[in-house]
């Protein structure tokens, strides 16, 4: 396999890595309301803070194998944020749609670098859905209770942060998004904590400029 080849492989990976991520915390917070109180309030905390303690029983099986102390906060905070959303977003889903997943998600890590894999990897976009454009969605949503001015405070504030700053300002702006039909990627959230110390200014172009290109194409409209 070519190294071009290999690099959308390996983002496919990583990318179906975070999903699962998500779905196992979601399935927590679904099934065991004391699981989802006890990640929840891992908010705004450091993973030695004795209110993160619970959550080490919970999370530590799904993180990634020797994950230094980065990348497990990044772990931390997102399953924090999927656990305070509101009760009734953890309903009950088909069993066959979460098997349909797990077997999709399988298949894509047995795969052995086959070329119809390095094809079919070669066609994922290399970034999800930004936390910049979800905020854009947000403001434009029908009958969206969020103003562009207070969206546009808002990116510019979680752009500036450092990496501490950004985990305690997520919880306030994912709250202004709940208030809204805007859906958050967690996926790509929870890739983008983890990269922030090295790629903090990219990462940030990319969520500023996806929420005015949104933001921009609606006032157009």
């Amino acid at each position: 396999m070519t190294t071009h080849a290999a690099e959308p492989n390996k983002r496919h990976k990583t990318r179906t890595t975070y999903a699962t991520f998500v779905r196992d915390v979601e399935h927590l917070c679904r099934e065991d309301p004391g699981a989802r109180a006890a990640l929840r309030s891992g908010l705004r905390r450091d993973l030695d803070h004795p209110r993160a303690r619970p959550m080490h029983r919970l999370l530590t099986p799904l993180l990634p194998e020797q994950c230094d102390d980065r990348t497990a906060q990044a772990h931390y905070t997102v399953a924090s944020l999927i656990a305070a959303q509101p009760r009734h977003t953890f309903a009950p889903e088909p069993n066959d749609d979460e098997a349909t997943a797990a077997e999709q998600d399988e298949q894509l890590l047995e795969n052995g670098g086959e070329p119809a894999e390095a094809a079919a990897s070669a066609e994922i976009p290399p970034y999800g859905t930004s936390f910049g454009a979800t905020l854009g969605q947000a403001v434009i949503a029908k009958g969206a209770s969020m103003r562009k001015s207070a969206a546009e405070s808002r990116i510019n504030l979680l752009t500036r942060q450092s990496l501490r700053g950004i985990h305690l300002h997520l919880p306030a702006a994912v709250n202004q998004v709940r208030t809204t039909d805007a859906t958050i990627d967690w996926g790509q959230l929870l890739a983008d904590l983890i990269n922030w110390p090295y790629q903090s200014g990219r990462i940030s172009r990319r969520w500023l400029q996806d929420f005015y290109r949104i933001t921009a194409s609606a006032d157009k409209g």
